[in-house]
Parts: C-alpha cells; structure tokens; sequence
C-alpha cells in the first residue's frame, strides 16, 4: 500500500510510526501515485486527521493531546486494516522497556493496566514486557559501563542480514593490521576507564562474524580483555566458521558467553535463506561450546523464515533445551534497505502463532524472558525477546537495551552510546575498515575525552 502521510506539526509527523504498521505500507513523501492520502491539520485545541483513497474516506477532530490523537489515528488505520493495527497499540517508536520500567515504579499491575489502556497494548504483550523488566532490570548496576567489540567481517552475507557484514575473502590480507589496531583501542580504553575509576560490567564481541577471525587472530584481539572479572560474550553466530582451535582461544582469554546460531537448523531453511552449513555442522559447534569451559552458551532463532512451523519450531526449542543450551533468543524477521530479500516468508498468522506456541513452551521449562525489543519492518507486528533459565541472563542485552550505561564501540561499525542524565550521544565509529584504521586515534582520543570530563 503506498501512503502519503501529510502533518504541519512536528509531534503529528510521529503519527508515521504508526503508518508503517499498515501491511506493506510504502511512505511517499511527494507524488500523487498513492493508495491512500492521510493528512493532519492542528487548529487551535484540535486536531483534524483524514484519511482518503478508494472506497476509503473518513475524518475525525480530537484534542491537541498526543495521546489523544496517536489513539484516534491507531483507530482509523485499524479501520482501515480490518483488525487492531498492532498488538503493540501507540506504543512504536519508543523503547518498551523503558516505558514499562516508569511504569512498574510502584506496582506491576498498575503498569499492566496503564500500558493496556493508555498505550492500547493487548494484554498478553503487556504481561510479557512487564516480566522482561521484572526479571532483567534488577540486574543493572547503579555505576560503570560496557564495551562493545565490531569484528565486521563475514565468510558469506545471509539474506535477510542488513548488519555491517563485509565478505571475509577480500579483506583477508588486512585482518592482522586490523586485529592489531582493535586490540590497541581496546587496551586504551581499559586503561583509561581503570585510571578514571570506571567499573565495566561486560564486554560483548559481535558482527558480522567475530569466529570469522583465524583463533590466533581473535585471541590477539581480545587479549586486552583477558580475564576481565565480568560478563565477556563472544558472537559465533556462523557455525561454519567455529572450531576447537577457536573454542580453546576464548576459553583462554576468559570468555563467559558464547552464542552459536543457525536462525533455524532445517536444510531446506538454511538454504533459503543463503546459510553456508548443514543442520549437523550447527550441532557440533553448538556441542563443542556446551563442552567448553565457557560458562553459558546462547542460541538464535529468527521467527518468519520459510519452513518453519509450528510443531517444527517446538522441536527445535525441546531439541536446544535437551543439549543444555541455557540462553534461546527469539528474533522476528525485520528486513531493510541492507537485505537482500524486501518480502516476509511467512504468513503474518503463522508467525504470530509460532511465536505464542515458542513463549509457552519456553515458559513451562523455566525460561525466564528478560529483555525485548522491536524494529522497524518486525514481521506480523512482533518482537525479539531473550529468554534464560535463571542465573543465566545476559547483562550486556539488558543494559543496552535499556541505555542505563555508556556503551564504549570499539573496531569498525562500533556505535558508542554515551549515556548522562542528559541523554544518550552517540559516537559513530566508521563501517569502512580502511577509513576506521585512518581515523583511530582520533576516534578513540574522542572517546577518552567523554570518559575524562563524566568521571
């Protein structure tokens, strides 16, 4: 459905969030070429919204009150889609976690009714983000902060990826002077935050493919971080590029997490979906991690892919819980501009009750949800959501999601979150390997600046 959405105030133009729920929704900016024309006119304490296309015309005034308009913009484009636009109701655009975490201040079920009535969530989702901030927020630590480590480097792009993920081969030559630039920037920034009296809670390596690094490689990134007294998760997302040599590496440098992922281990998926391993391959690197001395191993799995169904999807979650997998993440589908497919593989129906069959079947054997969050373009209006049995949380997941600490990038594709009581700044390291080894110094002199002027 192509839409033009139209608003002369700049809060209105937030109604767009709401807009893209619409199915297949494609916002035009100019044109006459549209589906349907959705325009906003504020006059004095009011609020006029009409919405035209074929067969479609419909017009109501409500108070200049955010609220009041995000509700009667969410029932129109209900109209409108011939069901509740969203689970989620008015509440796309901000971080549900945050907003429940307000909210639950003084009484759970108190959050439950104000997210269900004021924000117009169902109440199954408002259960389930309260139980991710009861379970997880209690975590978060009143001081310190966590680093996050790029390794931007993929030995293939997988279809729905829209991560910075650049293909291993033509960058093969450049890893070493890479690794070793890394594991300077990372040593400074350790240096500084033991100097300045920082505390830091975790350290997280993702990707791209961190195990895309040779083992020798990888262990000279990380060894700054050797043994760091706190959570330290390394991403071997892509089983094909997991070996003994690599498992021995982290268990080296003092790693207390590993994630191993096939999004979904069926052949006809992994296919699909442009996966370069076999279902058996994911189940040996997935055994060598479990066998490891690496403490907790996390698993990935991505609802909406082609295959999937319900009974096939439990499986897999019973077939994880039998190996002593302690972590299982569940990801909706969401696809953008990077991916190399534009279209959801499944039903929105199927999605939806595949997702509900996974979070009961996760309940009954004790796993605990304990961070969410949502994306643009999520298939059927879901959301990704961690679950762990207890003890097995990933703090890193619940802090950043939550933005309660700094986040210091470190590599190529790094995004620093620099949180104050005035906000979050961000500080971009470049995607480009060759621009990042150019702009190092500066980047991580940046980044030492903010750590001595907060301290």
């Amino acid at each position: 459905m192509r839409v033009r959405y139209r608003a002369q105030h700049p809060w209105w133009g937030r109604g767009i969030h709401l807009v893209r729920m619409l199915p297949e929704a494609q916002i035009l900016d100019q044109g006459s070429n549209w589906d349907l024309d959705i325009e906003v006119k504020e006059d004095r304490q009011a609020v006029t919204i009409t919405t035209t296309g074929k067969d479609i015309y419909d017009q109501t005034s409500v108070s200049a009150e955010r609220m009041a308009f995000l509700h009667a913009l969410f029932n129109m484009l209900s109209k409108i889609k011939g069901e509740p636009l969203s689970p989620w109701g008015v509440s796309t655009g901000i971080r549900p976690g945050k907003l429940a975490a307000e909210l639950m201040v003084n009484d759970r079920e108190e959050a439950v009714t104000e997210l269900c009535h004021r924000w117009l969530m169902t109440p199954a989702k408002a259960q389930l983000l309260t139980a991710t901030v009861a379970n997880g927020y209690p975590l978060l630590q009143n001081k310190g902060l966590s680093i996050y480590i790029s390794v931007p480097f993929c030995p293939s792009r997988c279809h729905y990826c829209s991560f910075a993920s650049l293909p291993l081969a033509i960058w093969q030559r450049h890893l070493p002077r890479y690794v070793g630039q890394v594991a300077r920037e990372l040593a400074e920034l350790l240096q500084s935050c033991q100097q300045l009296g920082y505390a830091v809670n975790s350290i997280y390596v993702g990707g791209g493919t961190p195990t895309a690094l040779p083992p020798d490689l990888l262990a000279e990134m990380l060894a700054p971080a050797a043994h760091p007294g706190c959570e330290f998760t390394v991403e071997a997302g892509r089983p094909d590029t997991l070996t003994w040599d690599h498992i021995s590496a982290l268990e080296d440098v003092g790693v207390t997490r590993v994630s191993v992922n096939a999004q979904y281990p069926v052949a006809e998926t992994l296919a699909a979906i442009g996966r370069q391993h076999s279902v058996q391959e994911f189940y040996t690197a997935l055994d060598w991690a479990l066998n490891s001395k690496i403490d907790i191993v996390n698993s990935d799995l991505i609802i909406g892919l082609p295959g999937e169904t319900v009974q096939g999807f439990t499986g897999v979650l019973n077939t994880l819980a039998q190996a002593g997998v302690q972590n299982i993440t569940l990801h909706a589908l969401a696809l953008k501009r990077g991916a190399k497919i534009h279209s959801h593989y499944l039903d929105p129906a199927l999605a939806q009750e595949i997702a509900q069959a996974a979070y009961v079947w996760l309940d009954k054997e004790g796993y605990l949800p304990y961070y969410l969050y949502r994306q643009k373009n999520i298939a059927s209006n879901l959301e990704n959501v961690g679950f762990a049995l207890p003890d097995s949380f990933c703090y890193y997941n619940i802090a950043s999601i939550a933005e309660a600490e700094p986040v210091l990038g470190v590599g190529a594709g790094a995004v620093s979150k620099l949180v104050n009581g005035d906000g979050v700044e961000l500080l971009n390291n470049p995607r480009d390997p060759n621009q990042y080894l150019q702009r190092r110094s500066s980047l991580v002199l940046r980044k030492l600046d903010w750590l001595s002027s907060n301290s």
